[in-house]
């Protein structure tokens, strides 16, 4: 049996066909990442605030408060409090639509996991705080590295993060997944008066390649990042051809 992670749910056709018009929602998410200042401490408030319009009986401090922008709206609807990243629940469904798409028009697509190596060790020495800190630094990279109009980058469960390639086969996952290994490795994040630098390792899943569907290739892919995890991090691996209840 698949494990299951936080944030995924049976598919739901009617939120589906919801989510995206293809193309251009992609963009204008797109166009939302570029544009969004990230000030985690204003996102949460204005998280609050829609809490309170929603469920809490003093709804006034909403209508006493400044109106959020479409771009605060789609960025608290999109992307994850904590970093500069999308929601998995978002990125799960992007990644159901592009295997669909994958299947019918016969095109590539690879699912990426990245997990920050050591992060427990970031935050025992250094506190929560930098852990946060060091978090919303990798998800910054990972959108510097991929393809904004095609890629898509996400919060994934913890430490980790979701890279969905589209039109990327097995090949191509590899050299971007030592790209973005290198980024960060060569990247330094200031904390206070310290200088941490931060590696990740990387599991790659991909079709053609690899079978299942969108939960089972995340997992595939889970899986081949704990194998380097394993090793010591801050190197990539291919998920092994594992067979999968459900799998094609």
């Amino acid at each position: 049996m698949v494990e299951n992670r936080p944030g995924q749910s049976p598919g739901n056709k009617k939120a589906d066909d919801w989510v995206i018009k293809d193309n251009l929602f992609h963009r204008r998410v797109s166009d939302v990442r570029n544009q969004v200042t990230w000030d985690f401490d204003q996102t949460d408030k204005a998280i609050e605030m829609l809490q309170t319009s929603r469920f809490g009986s003093q709804q006034h401090v909403v209508q006493e408060s400044r109106s959020l922008t479409d771009e605060e709206i789609e960025a608290l609807a999109f992307f994850d409090a904590e970093t500069p990243c999308l929601k998995f629940q978002y990125m799960l469904r992007m990644l159901r639509r592009e295997l669909k798409r994958g299947k019918r028009f016969n095109r590539p697509i690879a699912v990426l996991v990245v997990a920050v190596d050591g992060f427990a060790n970031i935050v025992k020495v250094h506190g929560p705080s930098a852990g946060d800190a060091m978090l919303a630094f990798v998800g910054d990279r990972l959108n510097a590295v991929t393809r904004s109009d095609i890629d898509l980058a996400g919060r994934y469960v913890n430490e980790r993060f979701l890279i969905i390639l589209p039109e990327t086969p097995g090949k191509g996952a590899t050299i971007a997944a030592e790209r973005l290994r290198k980024d960060v490795e060569a990247s330094v994040m200031q904390w206070q008066w310290h200088k941490l630098q931060v590696t990740v390792s990387i599991g790659i899943a991909h079709r053609p390649g690899h079978v299942g569907e969108a939960e089972e290739l995340i997992v595939q892919a889970d899986m081949a990042c704990e194998s380097v995890e394993r090793t010591g991090g801050n190197n990539i691996s291919i998920a092994q051809m594992t067979e999968f209840v459900g799998a094609e």
